[in-house]
């Protein structure tokens, strides 16, 4: 029996964008079959979705082995221009500088492999073979026999630089499959290094992601479909009829009091982001920005997950709640899947930024998710009182190339110290409609049309693909 429609769900973020928007609902409800290749067969999420909608659910997990260990790291310096990309020039620093002695592997490694990448400028062929190399290496019979288990028609990859939906990509267009990459998140082009497989058709975001495709991998316009960012349509829901006080209730504050909201980061994009909070945490309570002010503190998944969090973080959390601070800990589900959330934490992030005064955060997409709800944005970069490193600071993002397209179009601002932070903070608040143009016009370069038919949009670009 074939099926139209088969996602590949390898990141909790990619579940969010799929499940949580009735996506899928939309394309079954056009006649369509729909099913799910994920890495964590037994994900609360996937699995209560599929069970009540109805869809198959499959599991494939690449084979271990050091090529699989290694091979992220090595190929932004067999394929990439790694000098020149802050993204992956910040991740080689960190390699060579990680004073960790079980890091002393990844540490020689960035030393070869960045000769490597300087030999590659007098040695061409060096990356021609590497890319066979890679093309052998990303051969699966275990995903040729899935794809044709499932009888896929189209194949939609999320997140085409994990390994497991480069080898499910590749294997489908070898076997004369439809392939389409809706990507998850707006970094993946820009930081992410080179997929390791491109596709027949394209989903963007906005027009930002739309050139961006243009530009690094010459895909015609044809071939792309800006539709918009689907789990974003739950923000315009909200921000057309917020009801946010229940949770503020929740969380022990006053729902009749303006808040200041923040996201937090991982240690690893913010390392100094605790003694910040812990700042703003002492200066609302002293009522530095209104006798009446509140403060919301929500930590990142990471910094709730072992592998990118840092568990001293949490009690110094914990010890900043007051009669005017809270902390709301996002809903997490435990998976293999990275950050798999609850169905209802997105609904609830929607409202606490739809009713914050400013929302706060150290570089992440919450200023996209700010802003579409209608929220005044001021973006933390600097490192407390110190002044570390640049590839550890958090002020590194700010140069990433997607973060700094979004600071150039003048939607969000950015506190480069303390009393920036104050500035801005006080401006918002005085003037909560300062920037409202340049906020509208950013928010439309990056998403499109903010009218909460993204999910429409898409779902009609998929069913236009399967049938082209």
């Amino acid at each position: 029996m074939k099926t139209d429609i088969c996602y590949i769900i390898s990141h909790g973020f990619a579940a969010r964008m799929v499940l949580q928007t009735k996506l899928l609902e939309r394309l079954v409800q056009s006649g369509k079959r729909v099913a799910l290749i994920t890495p964590d067969k037994n994900d609360q999420n996937l699995v209560g979705y599929c069970e009540q909608q109805g869809f198959e659910l499959y599991e494939f997990k690449p084979p271990k082995g050091v090529f699989e260990m290694n091979y992220m790291n090595m190929r932004k310096y067999f394929l990439e221009d790694v000098r020149n990309n802050p993204g992956l020039w910040a991740k080689h620093l960190q390699a060579i500088h990680n004073p960790r002695l079980k890091a002393l592997y990844f540490k020689l490694s960035a030393y070869f492999y960045y000769g490597v990448y300087q030999l590659i400028k007098i040695a061409p062929f060096i990356r021609t073979w590497f890319k066979r190399y890679e093309d052998w290496q990303l051969r699966s019979e275990t995903a040729d026999a899935l794809l044709k288990e499932i009888g896929a028609e189209l194949v939609v990859a999320t997140y085409p630089v994990n390994i497991q939906e480069a080898i499910l990509l590749r294997s489908a267009q070898q076997q004369g499959i439809r392939t389409t990459i809706h990507l998850l998140s707006w970094d993946n082009i820009t930081c992410k290094g080179h997929f390791p497989a491109l596709a027949d058709y394209y989903i963007a975001w906005g027009n930002v992601m739309k050139e961006e495709f243009k530009e690094y991998y010459g895909i015609p316009d044809d071939r792309i479909y800006t539709c918009g960012v689907p789990h974003f349509d739950e923000h315009v829901k909200v921000r057309e009829a917020p009801d946010y006080k229940p949770f503020i209730r929740e969380l022990g504050l006053n729902p009749e009091l303006p808040y200041l909201f923040v996201a937090m980061s991982s240690p690893i994009f913010a390392p100094k982001g605790i003694e910040i909070v812990e700042w703003l945490a002492k200066e609302v309570t002293a009522g530095r920005f209104g006798t009446d002010m509140q403060l919301i503190v929500r930590p990142h998944p990471q910094n709730v997950d072992k592998k990118m969090g840092d568990v001293s973080w949490l009690p110094r959390l914990d010890a900043i709640r007051n009669e005017r601070v809270s902390v709301d800990y996002p809903s997490v589900v435990k998976s293999n899947l990275p950050w798999s959330m609850q169905h209802s934490d997105m609904l609830r992030l929607s409202n606490l930024l739809a009713g914050c005064a400013v929302c706060l955060n150290f570089g992440s997409t919450v200023s996209i998710d700010a802003l579409m709800v209608g929220k005044p944005v001021v973006v933390i970069a600097f490192d407390a009182d110190e002044k570390l490193p640049w590839h550890i600071s958090g002020c590194r993002q700010m140069d990433y190339v997607h973060y700094n397209k979004l600071m150039k179009l003048g939607g969000i601002r950015v506190a480069w110290s303390y009393d920036g932070l104050c500035t801005e903070l006080e401006r918002y608040i005085q003037d909560p409609q300062a920037d409202l143009e340049l906020r509208h016009y950013t928010l439309a370069q990056e998403c499109g049309e903010a009218d909460g038919k993204a999910t429409e949009r898409v779902a009609a670009a998929l069913k236009m693909i399967s049938q082209r």
